[in-house]
């Protein structure tokens, strides 16, 4: 296997920002002493002070204990703080977010053709509702959002995903936290996908389930964290327009995982070192696929890091290291390459936002029965910028290579956006946005692209 030298140049180039950034020592800040009204005046002898000047400065002193006894002003809620930010609805410790979004949009390629692109005219709705504690400890948050998309012209064209997700946060002490995070998801497959048929009347959807929990010690300017998860994946059957039905059941499988990571703070914790290891096993529902091949793997990784939690200008963490995929086929290959997880907020002004996020990973797949999984090289970088206080505008481009290992096929898909979003008030905002995908393989006749534009408002409260 034969790594993309561009995106090893990626990962080379990211960790050595990282360590740059790190060796950077904090500029200090000097603070100069008040000192006493003699001092001011230049004077080391107190005695050499007149009877006056003795009267005022013990009026001063007196007057500035009266002013040390005077309480701190109130802390400012940040999203009281900003006009343009939800305040929600207080239900005794908790406050609700809800939001709509609504789209008029249009599609150049609906049904990601490569050869007879149609285009067509869709909406687009969007409901969610966000519940978080206001707690003075521990933490709980919940969240749900609905996607529905339908195209006016074309009947069957009609996807719904949800997203649904509720995590909390357990401070047992000032050295233990633990957390708990529940997830489940329903997401249509798109047209495009190589996995879904060309003559499906209309594209299946598939699941996923996360259960994970968290626990984290400190020991002094050391933390040791433990991270457990379980994972299942199932996809919907796919009908075919002559009646046909394709059953999806062998691409669903389970993932249980696990990590350790011991990080250590430095620059008074605004940056940590950290070495994380973890391991995985993927277990099929049916252990020998339609092409009868055993699914299934288990896998290791070793990765090295750097985490920022400076917040301006810049948070996140960057990391490398060693991964590698076994299947539980013996004449499958197995996947060994170098580990990259990357997730930056950069915000060099207060008006603009740079975000990053990249990952080389190795997924499960069906698709080829030469092919043993696939190692998937993703970036996602965005730009955010405030043209006004009320005015923002973005622009983003997503990147992924999946290089199937053992068969030779590859795919590239990438996709190039901007928006432009008009707040008008902590309820109400208007958005344009526009984005071009492009999805290209090594195999002929599957190439394709889609142009999207989309005009819409949402409502929050």
């Amino acid at each position: 296997m034969t790594i993309s030298p561009s995106i090893t140049g990626l990962a080379t180039w990211c960790l050595t920002a990282a360590v740059s950034l790190w060796t950077i020592s904090a500029s200090a800040q000097s603070s100069g002493d008040t000192g006493s009204f003699a001092t001011l005046r230049g004077s080391t002898d107190a005695g050499s002070q007149t009877d006056d000047e003795a009267a005022f400065e013990a009026a001063t002193q007196i007057a500035g204990d009266e002013l040390g006894q005077v309480p701190d002003a109130a802390p400012v809620d940040e999203a009281e703080a900003d006009p343009y930010a939800p305040l929600g609805l207080r239900i005794g410790a908790f406050r609700i977010f809800p939001a709509i979004e609504a789209f008029l949009s249009h599609a150049s390629n609906v049904f990601s053709s490569a050869t007879d692109p149609q285009s067509g005219g869709y909406y687009r709705v969007a409901p969610e509702l966000e519940v978080t504690s206001d707690w003075v400890r521990h933490e709980l948050r919940g969240f749900v959002a609905v996607d529905h998309e339908s195209f006016f012209d074309y009947s069957g064209e009609t996807t719904t995903a949800i997203d649904a997700e509720l995590e909390g946060r357990l401070d047992i002490s000032a050295r233990d936290v633990a957390g708990l995070r529940l997830a489940y998801a329903v997401v249509p497959e798109s047209r495009g996908d190589p996995n879904v048929p060309q003559s499906v009347i209309e594209p299946p959807d598939s699941e996923e389930a996360v259960a994970e929990g968290t626990y984290a010690h400190r020991f002094g300017r050391l933390e040791v964290s433990l991270r457990g998860a379980y994972e299942k994946f199932t996809y919907d059957s796919a009908v075919l327009t002559d009646g046909t039905i394709v059953d999806n059941s062998d691409r669903d499988y389970t993932e249980v995982n696990g990590a350790v990571r011991a990080s250590v703070d430095i620059d008074e914790g605004s940056r940590a070192v950290f070495f994380e290891t973890g391991a995985n096993k993927r277990k099929y529902r049916r252990s020998i696929d339609d092409d009868g091949v055993r699914r299934g793997s288990s896998g290791y990784d070793f990765l090295v890091g750097v985490s920022f939690d400076r917040g301006d200008p810049l948070s996140g963490e960057i990391a490398v290291g060693y991964q590698r995929q076994k299947p539980v086929d013996p004449s499958l290959k197995e996947i060994d390459s170098i580990a990259f997880r990357g997730s930056l907020v950069w915000q060099p002004t207060q008006l603009t936002t740079v975000t990053f996020d990249g990952s080389i990973e190795p997924t499960e797949t069906t698709l080829d029965p030469t092919a043993s999984g696939a190692l998937v090289y993703a970036a996602d970088i965005g730009v955010e910028h405030a043209l006004r206080h009320n005015l923002i505008a973005s622009a983003n481009f997503a990147y992924a290579l999946s290089d199937y290992i053992g068969s030779g096929r590859e795919e590239t898909d990438y996709v190039v956006s901007a928006g432009l979003k008009y707040l008008v008030s902590r309820w109400l905002s208007f958005q344009l946005d526009a984005s071009y995908q492009a999805y290209e393989t090594n195999l002929p006749g599957q190439n394709y692209d889609d142009t999207r534009v989309e005009l819409g408002m949402r409502l929050q409260r």
